[in-house]
């Protein structure tokens, strides 16, 4: 894991970051009328980034559900000037107030963007498909500079457009599945309970055919959310993740 830091280190007090913020963008794409993630940067308030690339997935074929496999991965950590920085600016440019559809309306285009802002107890979700402009756009440089250089989300224009790198020590993405689930095994030890870490260590681990590791980890994921998955099932609609649809993705063996 590298260390990435910004050019400015001095560090004031300030209400940024909050201790929950998270940012989380998504790529998807559709094949064959499938969604399937593609690309992943999710920043955490301590300034941890995991960077991930997938060309794969694991399937239940029942429910249809689809969680990738991040084989092609990138982790550092932002100082905290530089999570700071990156906080605040995305808020001055209306993270929080922007349309919640952001792009091209009306048409069907084959990749969109999620975007995920959690801060002060609130969470929100922006969808980006097709061009995007203003305030949205400005916000997708700013994160896009704070990925390893080079790395571009797949809406069109992105990959034109200027961005200015304003980190050093950012690792280059390594494809290797093994690596990847070594790497997510150390991120756990720091934080056991992450269920967005356990569910991407399990991926991996059904991919590589480890089914030792596999059911370790289904077993870890299942405790740290059975408290969510409880409040879910007072909905009438139930839905969400459940143990049930990731045993049927397990490997033989």
């Amino acid at each position: 894991m590298g260390l990435a830091a910004c050019h400015d280190t001095s560090l004031v007090p300030s209400i940024w970051p909050p201790p929950d913020f998270e940012l989380v963008v998504e790529e998807v794409a559709i094949d064959a009328g499938v969604p399937n993630t593609v690309r992943q940067l999710r920043v955490l308030g301590d300034g941890l980034v995991i960077y991930g690339c997938s060309s794969r997935s694991r399937r239940d074929p029942e429910s249809g559900t689809a969680l990738p496999v991040f084989d092609r991965l990138a982790v550092y950590r932002l100082v905290p000037t530089c999570v700071r920085a990156l906080a605040r600016r995305l808020d001055r440019l209306g993270v929080t107030r922007i349309d919640t559809v952001q792009g091209e309306r009306g048409v069907s285009l084959a990749t969109s963007l999620q975007l995920t802002w959690r801060a002060f107890g609130e969470q929100r979700r922006i969808r980006a498909a097709g061009r995007v402009a203003g305030p949205m756009a400005e916000i997708l440089a700013v994160v896009q500079a704070h990925m390893p250089e080079g790395e571009t989300f797949g809406l069109p224009g992105l990959a034109e457009r200027p961005v200015t790198y304003s980190l050093r020590g950012v690792p280059e993405p390594r494809t290797d599945a093994a690596a990847a689930l070594a790497a997510y095994g150390e991120l756990l030890q720091a934080d056991p309970d992450d269920d967005v870490l356990l569910l991407q260590a399990f991926a991996l681990a059904c991919d590589l055919g480890d089914r030792s590791a596999a059911d370790g980890l289904l077993d870890r994921w299942s405790k740290a959310t059975e408290v969510v998955r409880r409040a879910q099932e007072l909905f009438p609609e139930g839905g969400g993740l459940t143990p049930a649809i990731l045993v049927a993705m397990l490997p033989a063996g």
